[in-house]
């Protein structure tokens, strides 16, 4: 491993719109990052996807993330729920902070808590210092999730689907980024776009693609828009796998993810020199 420094830098994979390439995006750059550093990939969505591709499915005895934000009576520190991937043996390189449904529950009992938008920022303090990376899978919706997902991050990539839902979930979470900053919370940086399922008929990129890809550079001209990851059964098939695309030897299909990968070190070798 690579890279080192006394703090993990933190990536929240975020967007306001269902089917955007999220969990994938997240799956991708994670397994990347874990080539560069010790990574932990938390699953912060409730659908519990993430979790389920790295090969854990049976939670039912465990704690799991959802617990790390409870409130201070019922909350288990974070350190006690990270696991092992079962699907690949990365060597500990890659871990895990899992989710499943219990983590909307959690959503509805600190509802009312006084600073509850911290709570996850709160949660990952303590491990800081034992990661170069952590990557945190938002859920696809506007709430207290998604509030804390982007509130513990340094900084953002926003994945989004070639289509004009897409395009509008994509806008939509930026500007969920600046109301929270007009609120007075500290903000991660937006390193880019990753447009996804762009579909093309052979050697053609479709109208819709083409159009949303468009839409998006107009919509927001300051937000860099990376490669776009072509649509493909490659891309399910790795995912239900657990792997990255890059371990199943599709660099072409990768390329938007190591574009992403490159930014964020570039990100963090800059803010450690501050």
């Amino acid at each position: 491993m690579e890279e080192s420094s006394k703090l993990a830098t933190v990536i929240a994979i975020s967007c306001l719109s269902g089917g955007s390439g999220k969990t994938t995006t997240v799956l991708n750059i994670a397994t990347m990052l874990s080539d560069k550093g010790k990574t932990l990939a938390v699953d912060f969505d409730p659908q519990g996807n993430l979790s389920q591709w790295l090969g854990i499915n049976d939670l039912s005895e465990s704690a799991t993330i959802a617990e790390t934000i409870l409130p201070d009576t019922d909350r288990v520190q974070i350190k006690e729920i990270i696991l092992q991937p079962t699907n690949e043996d990365r060597k500990g390189r890659l871990l895990l902070a899992p989710s499943d449904y219990s983590l909307s529950r959690a959503a509805d009992a600190i509802a009312m808590e006084p600073g509850r938008e911290r709570f996850l920022k709160r949660a990952l303090k303590p491990i800081l210092s034992e990661y170069d990376f952590i990557v945190i899978d938002a859920p696809p919706s506007k709430g207290i999730l998604t509030y804390n997902a982007i509130l513990a991050a340094d900084f953002l990539v926003i994945p989004t689907e070639c289509t004009p839902k897409g395009v509008t979930g994509a806008v939509s979470t930026s500007v969920l980024v600046k109301e929270l900053e007009e609120l007075d919370f500290q903000v991660p940086r937006i390193l880019g776009i990753v447009p996804t399922r762009d579909a093309w008929a052979g050697a053609n990129q479709t109208r819709i693609s083409k159009a949303a890809i468009t839409a998006l550079k107009e919509a927001l001209p300051e937000v860099h828009i990376f490669s776009s990851v072509r649509q493909s059964t490659v891309v399910q098939q790795t995912n239900h796998a657990g792997w990255s695309l890059l371990e199943a030897g599709e660099k072409s299909l990768a390329q938007p993810y190591i574009e992403a990968v490159s930014a964020i070190r570039k990100s963090r070798k800059s803010e450690v020199k501050k």
